[in-house]
């Protein structure tokens, strides 16, 4: 069994402007940079000039199995000088509190929520903004590919973000194109991914209201498809609309469909879905790939239950 590292995470100083924080984190049109600041609006240091080599997990009750062991080794143990952190439900909790604590709400709603999955999203979108890295499910195992040679040179300094199309080639033009979250990569500050959160954060506000109780009584019966609640569609819708107001135009989804080499919207960098979904996508018999295999995700579906999680 693999030994469980849990690396001290950095934590959050209190806020200057607690009433411009969700202005200030959408529509700043200067550069977010550095975890620890990423809410003043005192000038910031430089940022990471990569993405940082930070590869976060979070474990279930149940820990990790052999072949999930296996999965995770794949990532771990050819790429020595990114470091492995394991969380488990209690740090991760312990994190949100100390880090998010001039953000009540958070702390708030994802300390109360009882289904696994929501809070499992909630906590790599938040993790990723504050500390960057790569997010990576236990259920993804890498393809061979080193991880610093998974985002192309020209690129590195450009991208704070990075995610792959789930489902692009042979679906036909009326698929909806979903970027996959069970491998993230960004640096701290991306933006988008703070945007994400607080999308999650009104539509589970608007259930509470909607069934009359509190957030801790929701259930996946009430919020419906997690996929589009708080996962992959989600993910997807919030990250177009910040690249809207960023960009101040709107985003040409067709610009970026049936890739077959890494596009850079913004600073978001696309990955074709080659790359962390080739199961997910249909390609010929002779296709021949411009962009190479990165992971493979094994749907071990854990969270696919009235629960939305292990332990129920």
């Amino acid at each position: 069994m693999l030994a469980i590292h849990q690396r001290p995470l950095s934590p959050s100083r209190k806020p200057l402007f607690l009433s411009l924080l969700t202005i200030c984190c959408i529509f700043l049109t200067y550069k977010i940079h550095t975890p620890k600041t990423w809410y003043t609006l005192s000038p910031l240091p430089p940022s990471p000039p990569t993405i940082p080599q930070n590869l976060w997990y979070k474990l279930g009750p149940s820990g990790l199995n052999n072949q999930t062991h296996q999965w995770t080794q794949s990532c771990i143990t050819p790429n020595p000088s990114h470091t492995p952190s394991f969380l488990i439900d209690t740090t991760a909790e312990t994190w949100i509190r100390q880090t998010f604590a001039h953000r009540p709400e958070i702390v708030e709603v994802y300390t109360a929520l009882a289904i696994p999955v929501l809070k499992a999203d909630m906590l790599r979108y938040l993790l990723l903004f504050v500390e960057g890295g790569i997010w990576s499910d236990l259920d993804v195992s890498c393809d061979g590919v080193p991880i610093r040679d998974w985002v192309p040179v020209q690129y590195r300094e450009r991208a704070d973000l990075v995610a792959g199309w789930e489902f692009d080639v042979g679906w036909g033009e009326n698929v909806v194109r979903e970027l996959a979250t069970w491998i993230i990569m960004a640096r701290p500050g991306a933006r988008h991914l703070l945007v994400a959160v607080d999308d999650i954060l009104h539509s589970i506000k608007e259930k509470s209201k909607e069934f009359n109780v509190e957030v801790g009584a929701l259930t996946t019966g009430m919020v419906g498809d997690v996929v589009d609640f708080t996962g992959p569609r989600r993910f997807t819708r919030s990250v177009m609309k910040s690249l809207e107001v960023r960009m101040g135009e709107g985003v040409d989804m067709g610009s970026t469909s049936n890739l077959e080499e890494p596009r850079l919207v913004g600073d978001v960098l696309v990955m074709p879905g080659f790359a962390f979904a080739a199961r997910s996508n249909r390609y010929k018999e002779d296709y021949v790939q411009r962009t190479p295999k990165l992971v493979t995700h094994h749907f071990a579906g854990t969270w696919k239950n009235e629960y939305g999680g292990e332990g129920g």
